[in-house]
Formats: C-alpha cells, sequence, structure tokens
C-alpha cells in the first residue's frame, strides 16, 4: 500500500516555524493533515518530532511541546472522522487543534511556576482569535494551494492532451493530400 505523501505540508508548516512574524501555532495544520492520513502510531511519532523541532526554537523547558504535541495527538486523533477531507474540515480541525494546544500550553505554565493574568482580552485571544487565525492559516497555504495545484494539473492535461490531437489532425491532413 502506498503511504500517503505529508512532507510537502511538513515543509510548509517548518517554513512558518522558521520565517512567521505572527504568533502562530504553525504546525497545527499540519497535525490535521496527519490525523487524516496517517495511523495512531505514526501521527504519534510525527507530532512527537514536530514537537521536539518546536522545543528547539523556544526559551522554555525543553521537551514542553513535545509532551504538549503527543497529549494533543492522543486526545484528538480518534476525533478525526468527524470532520470531513474539505477545506471547512481542515479549518475546523485546525481550530480544535490549536485551541487545545493553547489550552495545554496555558495549563503547563503552572509546571514551572509562571503564571499569566486571566483577562477577559486575553482569554479572547489565546482561545479565539489566535486558533481562528490559526484555522484561516490552514486553509490558505494548505487547502488553497492544492486547489490551484490540481487545477493547473488538469488544464495542464487538458493543453498536453489538446496539443497532440492537433497534431494528429495535421498530420492526418497532410497524409491524406
Amino acid at each position: 500500500m502506498k503511504s500517503p505523501r505529508t512532507w510537502p505540508y511538513f515543509l510548509v508548516a517548518f517554513s512558518f516555524v522558521l520565517f512567521c512574524p505572527f504568533p502562530l501555532l504553525s504546525f497545527a495544520p499540519f497535525y490535521a493533515i496527519v490525523y487524516r492520513r496517517l495511523g495512531f502510531l505514526h501521527a504519534l511519532w510525527i507530532t512527537a518530532g514536530c514537537g521536539c523541532i518546536q522545543d528547539l526554537f523556544v526559551a522554555g523547558p525543553f521537551g514542553l511541546h513535545t509532551l504538549i504535541a503527543t497529549l494533543t495527538t492522543f486526545f484528538l486523533f480518534r476525533f478525526r472522522i468527524y470532520f470531513v477531507d474539505k477545506g471547512i474540515g481542515l479549518f475546523s480541525y485546525t481550530f480544535v487543534i490549536s485551541f487545545l494546544l493553547t489550552l495545554l500550553g496555558r495549563l503547563s505554565l503552572f509546571l514551572y511556576n509562571a503564571f499569566l493574568p486571566l483577562t477577559l482580552k486575553g482569554l479572547a485571544t489565546d482561545f479565539l482569535l489566535l486558533p481562528l487565525a490559526d484555522a484561516l492559516y490552514a486553509l490558505l497555504f494548505f487547502h488553497y494551494p492544492l486547489i490551484v495545484y490540481r487545477f493547473l494539473k488538469r488544464q495542464w492535461f487538458r493543453f498536453h492532451f489538446l496539443r497532440k490531437e492537433s497534431r494528429k489532425k495535421e498530420e492526418e491532413t497532410v497524409h491524406d493530400t
């Protein structure tokens, strides 16, 4: 059985980890795609690896993002069947994943005695606006480029097929005369 390709999505997410100036959870859409395409153990290993990569770029306890990513996979992997394989499914699944990643990240602050005050503005930003931004990021950089790629591939096939047909017609007219 041919395994589905997930490495292009990883490269997109990893480039956002390196170069994005916004506070996005760059691997959240990648997690949603991995959950939909791979089995539980593969998804667990891949999310643990992505968590390790995030740990390398964050000034915090090493292994915390790995723990959060694997816990998120453990909790949300079974819910993948409730989300469709369309753009809205990726949007909503990324929102849920980002929400849980943020919640676990906020709860992990208690592990090393760092506390952020709970304000309405902070809660709205952390648990509504940032997951919405992550879900929009999933649509713009994971779903829509795939649609454009499929469209261009279909157009290229049509162009190539029509070009062959026009050559055949030209050869037939040359041979007929």
